[in-house]
């Protein structure tokens, strides 16, 4: 028996506009305002998830570029 270690997953990128919005209508209506956000801040940063759940606020707040 296999872990799920061991298991292969097949991960494909978004490649519609329309399957973007779908995507963010759904963790909207069912994940929440937490996970929108942070959905919306890796499309937009191009950050891994690992790296956005270690974010604080201190590091977002109040800069620009």
């Amino acid at each position: 028996m296999s872990s799920k270690k061991d298991e292969i997953k097949d991960v494909q990128p978004i490649r519609s506009l329309e399957q973007l919005n779908d995507l963010k209508c759904s963790l909207k209506k069912w994940c929440g305002e937490r996970d929108y956000i942070i959905f919306l801040l890796g499309i937009n940063t191009g950050l891994r998830f690992s790296d956005l759940l270690k974010l604080k606020i201190t590091d977002i707040k109040g800069k620009r570029n």
